[in-house]
């Protein structure tokens, strides 16, 4: 098989695990969400962080909880076939690709850490899993971002989507410590909380839409 077909194929492969991540992250929010309204009318999201959804006992932890542990090792797949991808325009890189599978571990990791031990029931294990998941996610996007940029047959968009991310990210870490340290600014860090799940999909669709075969 060519290089050409091995390429073709991890495209193939990348499309399916990023159209099922892409689904199951928003049906898992969608009907967490609508599972979760009907007693907290008060529902924003200014107000509402993803774990509070996570954290209600009943269908909205259920729902909330299964997906999101679900969407962990799609995540690490998804990151698998895209350094696959990426190979056949750049060659393999064994360092880059190692640092980026390590970097996605850690954050899907992470995520199951936070989402299987809720802040009520082990706040250090959450807190613990917060970490571990927006800084890996950090890390992982900014070195899938400038990988990407210097690959000129790539569009410029794709790197963008995962510089977006990392904004994303980071001003959440920025405000969540904020608020952890005393500050008044919980609906800045909610807000930014459910920019991070945005932004993750939008970049699913994006890479969707803009990666395409040569």
């Amino acid at each position: 098989m060519n290089k050409t077909m091995i390429m073709f194929s991890a495209l193939r492969a990348f499309r399916v695990i990023a159209v099922v991540s892409l689904v199951v992250g928003m049906l898992t929010v969608i009907f967490a969400v609508v599972a979760y309204v009907p007693a907290h009318p008060q529902f924003s999201i200014l107000n509402t962080y993803l774990s509070d959804i996570g954290d209600t006992v009943g269908w909205p932890q259920i729902i909330f909880n299964n997906g999101t542990i679900l969407a962990a090792p799609l995540r690490v797949m998804v990151v698998v076939f895209l350094l696959l991808v990426l190979r056949g325009y750049d060659g393999r890189r064994p360092r880059f690709e190692r640092a980026a599978l390590v970097l996605a571990v850690v954050s899907a990791f992470g995520t199951v850490c936070m989402t299987a031990v809720p802040y009520s029931t082990g706040p250090a294990v959450h807190k613990a899993g917060i970490g571990l998941y927006f800084i890996g996610a950090v890390f992982l996007q900014s070195v899938l971002g400038l990988k990407m940029l210097k690959i000129k047959e790539l569009p410029h968009m794709l790197p963008v989507l995962s510089f977006f991310i990392v904004v994303c990210f980071v001003a959440f870490l920025f405000f969540y410590l904020m608020l952890q340290s005393g500050g008044d600014v919980r609906a800045l860090s909610v807000f930014w909380e459910w920019m991070c799940f945005f932004s993750s999909m939008l970049w699913l669709a994006g890479h969707l839409v803009f990666l395409k075969e040569e």
